[in-house]
């Protein structure tokens, strides 16, 4: 693959001054700092120490400028800079890196005024650019869900401030799972894409985040004692893991928002509510109060022009009514197969309006 093509050259110090002046900023800070500011904090601290201890091996690579880097530019404000594949280099130092560079994104008018020129082509190969298979990805989120459950359970063995980490990155596991769930219900190939891609992101960073903390961890699993960690380390570790918790929890709740704010015809409403049901019935009113509110937009929706058919009035009455039957959920499942065309020739996923 060819590299970007010929363009000024930009000194690291240049491209990454925002990041460190930030660190700096929150470092110096005197009348304290807000819990996101300080798993900001952690952040940029960690990718700067992972960026000190790899610039020997990129200049021996042959990466002495910025510019040099692999990168994707759809366009300038959404560039995604990774760190180049270095042979022998730290695999958790190279994925902290790439996450710190990929700070630069929200420096607002910085990428922009380094004016990089376009990549060419658009995917270089680098740690996190390669293209796979949708399938592929799943196989590979598979197995690093294996390798995180069984870090989690040696973590659990070991002293208490070690069982924290086994409980979070356990934790984070289980936000994989509700983004996969979500993703496998409502969303669209390129959301399943990003899913997949994102949840295998935050288990390698957890991986990494241990690794970092406790060189050798994963490969030495007959060690049984592990030199005890200073407390500002500990806690640096537990604000990371518990930031790649929330970004899967905030990632999954945002998937399904937008799968609300797209559905604005009755059946699709329905189908929702059933597969939200299903998912888990033991919430029945919270279930209930999304169908009032999605019923209301889909109402709105009406006002705009979209066409609502008669009989659309007849199932919002029935799913009401089965809020009170013994066997709601049964009730659902006949009424999710309704067709937007009551005339319309039956097939064997759906069925006209008979009421």
């Amino acid at each position: 693959m060819r590299s970007p093509p010929k363009t000024s050259q930009i000194i690291w110090a240049r491209a990454v001054k925002p990041l460190r002046d930030r660190r700096r900023e929150l470092e110096k800070t005197i009348g304290g700092l807000t819990q996101d500011e300080e798993i900001e904090c952690a952040s940029l601290s960690v990718g700067e120490a992972a960026f000190v201890r790899l610039c020997p091996k990129l200049r021996a690579h042959g990466v002495h400028t910025f510019d040099t880097i692999p990168r994707l530019n759809s366009t300038v404000a959404r560039t995604k800079f990774f760190c180049p594949m270095l042979g022998n280099a730290d695999t958790a130092d190279t994925l902290l890196q790439t996450e710190w560079l990929d700070k630069l994104r929200k420096v607002e008018g910085h990428v922009a005024s380094l004016e990089l020129a376009h990549a060419s082509p658009t995917l270089l190969p680098s740690m996190g650019g390669s293209r796979e298979s949708l399938i592929r990805r799943w196989r590979t989120l598979a197995l690093l869900n294996n390798r995180a459950e069984a870090v989690a359970h040696r973590l659990m063995t070991l002293d208490p401030s070690s069982t924290l980490w086994g409980t979070r990155i356990r934790e984070i596991r289980e936000a994989c799972s509700q983004l996969h769930r979500v993703e496998a219900q409502v969303g669209n190939p390129l959301q399943c894409y990003r899913s997949a891609e994102e949840g295998t992101t935050a288990l390698r960073a957890a991986l990494a985040v241990v690794e970092h903390n406790r060189p050798g961890f994963e490969g030495h699993r007959q060690q049984p004692h592990w030199p005890r960690l200073t407390a500002q380390a500990h806690e640096a570790a537990l604000l990371q893991l518990n930031a790649l918790s929330d970004s899967l929890h905030n990632s999954a709740d945002k998937l399904s928002l937008e799968a609300d704010s797209r559905v604005t015809r009755l059946p699709a409403l329905i189908r929702r509510l059933y597969n939200k049901c299903c998912r888990d019935p033991l919430e029945k009113d919270a279930h209930r109060s999304w169908w009032e509110t999605m019923v209301t937009l889909c109402r709105a929706a009406q006002r705009k022009g979209k066409s609502w058919p008669v009989l659309h009035d007849k199932a919002i009455r029935e799913v009401v009514d089965s809020w009170e039957h013994p066997d709601w959920l049964a009730v659902l499942e006949n009424l999710r197969h309704i067709r937007y065309h009551p005339k319309g020739p039956p097939d064997q996923c759906s069925r006209p309006y008979k009421f």
